[in-house]
């Protein structure tokens, strides 16, 4: 799964992915302007369920869930269509806009004042307008296609897209609009960016820390329904440097009780709409993140799409049932442990394991 940083230049973007990935990030563009890969890490999300599981089977590895994050090159204002990274932009499962709060005068903004909550209306627009671009150009070839010979599946794609249109002509993202099953399938390849589930990241002002837990406050006459969450990339980058003694201290001077990093993950978990299930393997104890409602059937192919194909049925127990018993064997004894089919909806915290023919 990718998550893509994105936002205008000197918003934290790179500050941000320097802290979600305890590393320094990498400039994506040489002295001429050159194009050059962009900066990716894989990171890993910390679990405290997991670690409780774990503290039963000491001898074997414990692998948590990991989300790929790039550093996605900063925008001028009104640069997404043109920009020569759109593509690449396209292809994340998730997108994470950074947004400038904090005051710098020897940073210029791009837009040039400090202003986020517009930042983000503007974004928001410029999201809504390079998929508007893609469904009028796409509309023009199927009126085109179909003029020269019927096709019943391209006349279902344009009914969609000629629905979708007047939707983000009025500045509506494609994520608002109720998609059927089938209608979801019919968009996948087009990767629309407004469909894409967004989180906003707010780049707070050292002195802005109070408003860290309620970053709303930022954004006058925003739709509260936009997931935001708040974060000091000057202070986070300097808990980069300090050992885990003075990082404590560093952060109490300040009135942190915790990093970025875990409020990042767990807002993001709510965006994306995900959950963990985990295994207990002969060698690893692992997490698996799946989307919700996800049925068991397909959580198996997560595990291994032989397991899915051969999917008998699934023995399940809550986590927390399976810690208290202390092991998987005396859960079993205990009958504890219950049996469900393919399509039994996989709960957060499940512990599974996968019956399965060969």
């Amino acid at each position: 799964m990718i998550i893509s940083l994105f936002g205008y230049h000197q918003s934290g973007k790179t500050s941000l992915f320097e802290i979600l990935s305890q590393r320094k990030g990498n400039l994506h563009h040489t002295a001429s302007g050159q194009r050059q890969e962009i900066p990716r890490a894989v990171c890993q999300v910390a679990d405290p369920r997991l670690d409780l599981l774990s503290s039963l089977y000491p001898e074997r590895k414990k692998v948590q869930v990991h989300l790929e994050i790039e550093d996605f090159p900063g925008l001028a204002s009104g640069d997404i269509s043109t920009s020569q990274y759109l593509a690449q932009l396209r292809k994340a499962d998730a997108l994470v806009h950074v947004v400038r709060a904090f005051r710098d005068p020897a940073l210029i903004h791009p837009r040039g004042k400090i202003n986020p909550a517009e930042d983000i209306r503007v974004m928001t627009e410029e999201l809504i307008l390079s998929d508007l671009i893609m469904v009028n150009g796409r509309l023009e070839k199927l009126e085109k296609d179909l003029r020269k010979m019927k096709d019943p599946e391209a006349q279902k794609e344009k009914e969609l897209l000629e629905k979708l249109k007047p939707l983000l002509e009025q500045g509506h993202p494609i994520r608002n609009f109720p998609l059927t099953a089938s209608e979801e399938k019919m968009l996948r390849g087009f990767c629309f960016l407004s469909l894409k589930p967004l989180l906003h990241m707010i780049n707070l002002d050292e002195q802005d820390l109070v408003n860290l837990q309620n970053p709303e406050l930022l954004l006058p006459g925003l739709d509260p329904e936009i997931p935001v969450l708040a974060f000091c990339g000057r202070i986070e980058k300097e808990l980069l440097e300090l050992d885990e003694e003075e990082r404590q201290l560093f952060m109490g001077s300040y009135g942190l009780i915790e990093t970025t990093t875990g409020r990042f993950f767990r807002k993001l978990y709510e965006v994306l709409d995900l959950i963990n299930f985990y295994t207990i393997g002969k060698d690893e104890v692992r997490a698996w993140a799946i989307k919700k409602n996800t049925p068991a059937v397909k959580a198996a192919g997560e595990v291994h799409t032989d397991i899915e194909k051969g999917f008998i049925r699934a023995e399940v127990i809550p986590l927390g049932e399976l810690v208290k018993q202390g092991s998987w064997q005396k859960a079993r004894e205990a009958g504890l442990l219950r049996l469900e089919g393919k399509d039994y909806p996989v709960q957060d915290g499940d512990v599974i394991y996968f019956r399965f023919s060969q």
